[in-house]
């Protein structure tokens, strides 16, 4: 019957869009940055229910208290080595300020990425550190944080504010990026002790949001993957 027919042709688009999904799931699976936003939007996630709403001694506390040091760990693995990788893709040809503040943040993710590796290495027993020189590493670690986001914010805001024609995808990816740095640029502060700066709580809470922009950042472009396989297999 026709009311079959509907039922079978709906059930048809539905299957469609679940294998899309599924598909740019396993797109953005792929990628290790994929796996990096997801523990960093459970570490900063949890950890801001730690200071809200969980303060108290509860077996909750205790699951979220785990799941904040294990993220925090992944996150240290999955950055092993990758200095290496920004140092050598690095662009050196600096003729505007925006390539300088581009330079700048490059430089310090390199930077940041060595220093965590140091960190792994002294939390597996690899390298011996005594406190005093684990917290200087620590603080060099969130310097050169602050300094991977903060060039980052002009860079991004004359981008948005400039007259040049952009694509809605294009403008959307640089309004992600603008909010990420801005809002990351706090939090970097915050772990650096500049005053005056955010509450610990508003802390985690811009952590976890810009964890998210993260997440939608690399869903977005798995889906621009799926989208390019799909065009060249209907070629």
């Amino acid at each position: 019957s026709s009311r079959d027919r509907r039922g079978t042709e709906e059930e048809r688009r539905m299957s469609a869009r679940r294998l899309s999904l599924a598909e740019v799931i396993a797109a953005a699976l792929n990628t290790s940055k994929s796996y990096d936003k997801v523990a960093r939007t459970l570490q900063y996630g949890s950890a801001f229910l730690l200071v809200t709403f969980f303060k108290n001694r509860s077996k909750l506390r205790d699951i979220l208290s785990k799941v904040k040091a294990t993220t925090g760990s992944c996150r240290r693995i999955l950055r092993w080595g990758k200095w290496i990788g920004v140092l050598k893709n690095m662009n050196h040809n600096i003729h505007t300020w925006k390539d300088l503040c581009q330079w700048i943040s490059d430089a310090s993710v390199a930077m940041f990425f060595l220093v965590e590796n140091l960190l792994y290495l002294s939390d597996v027993g690899i390298l011996e550190l005594d406190p005093k020189q684990r917290r200087t590493l620590a603080w060099f670690s969130d310097f050169f944080w602050l300094f991977e986001v903060l060039p980052m914010v002009p860079k991004c805001a004359h981008e948005l504010l400039d007259d040049s024609k952009k694509s809605a995808r294009y403008e959307g990816a640089l309004q992600r990026k603008f909010l990420y740095n801005f809002f990351d640029t706090f939090v970097a502060a915050h772990d650096l002790g500049i005053k005056p700066g955010v509450s610990t709580p508003a802390r985690h809470l811009l952590g976890t949001i810009t964890s998210l922009i993260g997440v939608r950042s690399v869903y977005l472009a798995a889906k621009d993957v799926v989208r390019e396989k799909c065009q060249k297999k209907k070629e």
